[in-house]
């Protein structure tokens, strides 16, 4: 049974268009996958049904009755829930407070405080054991503020729930968890709209496929009745068969140390950090989420004034005690969350790129307009950037093109070491590519050293000549060559003293 129908619908922002013919149907207890690249569409089409923007034109059909919802409220009270990836959380309000909020529940004319808390218990318990609902969400990281959105959205009974890149901050156990609570609603008559990507999670959970593509839908799939082709399903989504990134190839580095650190120390969270990277080198670092891999990335962009380390950037003594110091020095962070960290998203892409500069020691007592709009048109095409002008806000691009701005303002530097704070979170196939394409050539031509944290293993397995696992604050583990891969990757992360216990428990799964 179809319970929602959307069909032509077109929205514009000002002079980019974001979807020009947008279709989707959703059936009742299915489970939709909707993919496409960033920008395709998706999450424009998704605010739409949930009425956080209005169509420009198109239908939408709701169990039969063509509906126009003005305000999430209205789509809301009609049994449309969305969990939004950048959060809709108030962050001085506690857990429990933030999952009943708009719907909160009375006893004799006063809120059922208890009723909520028990509520909330017992669904975030789905999820991960332990979890302090009296927590204001401010004092939460990434991933238990993601859970919190999804509870949110579940606690409200939805007809028919979407989940907007729900798993891009959770942790294995926490994504698994989250799928087998998103069967169980299907088997009850939920329906939902998944969005990911990470085609595994897709072929996983899903039972179909919509996939959009520069503001049109350019096809679906039904699983159930034409199979589960991962590779003709990229290709959908991306207009390209050869959808794997490229292969990495690993050769022996004879080039100098560029950076090297000794014995970094930060309050409780980082313990005894000592490497060095070579130029030219992309070192990776890996291991469970949570594990002070953050922490590292910010110390060595300077962000802690507290920080106690011994740091040597071509063989000169430097202290990473201020964000422009080390921008002067040449490093540079690309943090994983843009929106909060990365970018003005208020600001056009031109002012996003042109406030880096302002670090510098030296500025002219004029800004040469001319000369940095030029500088910023350059970067925009170099790194194919989907932009009308260098004057469109950043608001108004896809993650993915956010993601290239962030990494472009520090081009026009003279980059020695560049930070990557886990760049393609969020990120599509397509664009994730073409964007570690782009740094590993700029790595090899240019002698700049690159230290990945990464999430996601396979990033890790492709793209690193070296790979330094994390746990509780420390490097417990540093693979080269042929060892970079999952399982032991994967072993060094649970700090296991044998590889051969996660090949064996792999094998008897099997």
């Amino acid at each position: 049974m179809v319970i929602l129908e959307a069909k032509n619908i077109v929205k514009r922002f000002g002079g980019v268009t974001a979807l020009s013919d947008g279709n989707i149907v959703c059936r009742e207890g299915k489970i939709t996958g909707l993919l496409g690249t960033n920008g395709s569409g998706k999450s424009t089409i998704s605010k739409i049904i949930t009425g956080v923007y209005l169509p420009d034109s198109g239908t939408i059909t709701y169990y039969g009755q063509q509906v126009s919802f003005r305000n999430p409220i209205e789509a809301k009270k009609a049994g449309i829930i969305m969990a939004f990836q950048n959060l809709s959380l108030i962050p001085d309000l506690t857990v429990w407070q933030n999952v009943v909020l708009s719907f909160e529940k009375t006893k004799k004319g006063f809120l059922d405080n208890q009723s909520a808390k028990k509520i909330t218990k017992e669904l975030i318990d789905s999820f991960v054991e332990g979890f302090d609902i009296e927590r204001k969400v401010v004092q939460l990281n990434s991933s238990e503020k993601q859970i919190v959105e999804i509870v949110k959205a579940i606690s409200e009974e939805p007809k028919l729930l979407i989940l907007d890149e729900p798993t891009a901050a959770l942790e294995q156990a926490q994504a698994q968890a989250l799928f087998k609570y998103m069967k169980k609603l299907a088997a009850q008559g939920t329906s939902i709209i998944f969005t990911s990507h990470r085609m595994n999670e897709i072929m996983e959970v899903c039972d179909d496929i919509v996939v959009f593509n520069n503001g049109h839908n350019v096809g679906s799939v039904d699983f159930e009745v034409d199979g589960r082709n991962q590779k003709e399903i990229v290709k959908m989504i991306t207009g390209d068969i050869h959808t794997e990134d490229i292969s990495h190839t690993r050769t022996e580095n004879t080039k100098d140390i560029q950076l090297e650190i000794k014995n970094l120390q930060y309050e409780n969270i980082l313990h005894d950090i000592q490497f060095s990277v070579k130029k030219g080198e992309v070192l990776g670092i890996g291991g469970l989420q949570g594990q002070g891999q953050t922490e590292l990335m910010l110390a060595l962009a300077g962000n802690y004034k507290t920080l106690q380390a011994e740091v040597h950037l071509n063989k000169e003594k430097i202290r990473l005690n201020t964000p422009a110091n080390t921008i002067r020095k040449g490093i540079f962070l690309v943090p994983g969350d843009r929106q909060t960290e990365g970018l003005m998203m208020k600001e056009s892409i031109y002012h996003n790129m042109l406030m880096p500069k302002f670090a510098l020691k030296r500025q002219p007592f004029f800004i040469p307009e001319k000369k940095y709009r030029k500088e910023c048109e350059e970067i925009v095409k170099l790194l194919s950037i989907k932009t009308d002008s260098i004057d469109t806000k950043a608001d108004n691009l896809s993650g993915g093109n956010q993601q290239k701005i962030v990494v472009g303002k520090w081009l026009p530097f003279d980059i020695k070491v560049l930070l990557l704070s886990d760049p393609a979170k969020g990120v599509d196939i397509g664009a994730k590519r073409d964007m570690y394409q782009f740094i590993l050539k700029l790595a090899r031509e240019k002698d700049i050293s690159v230290i990945l944290y990464a999430s996601d293993n396979d990033e890790l397995v492709r793209y690193c000549d070296n790979v330094l696992i994390m746990y509780e604050g420390s490097i417990v583990k540093r693979l080269s060559g042929d060892a970079i891969n999952n399982v032991n990757i994967t072993a060094a992360s649970l700090n296991l003293t044998k590889e051969e216990e996660v090949e064996k428990d792999e094998c008897k799964e099997h």
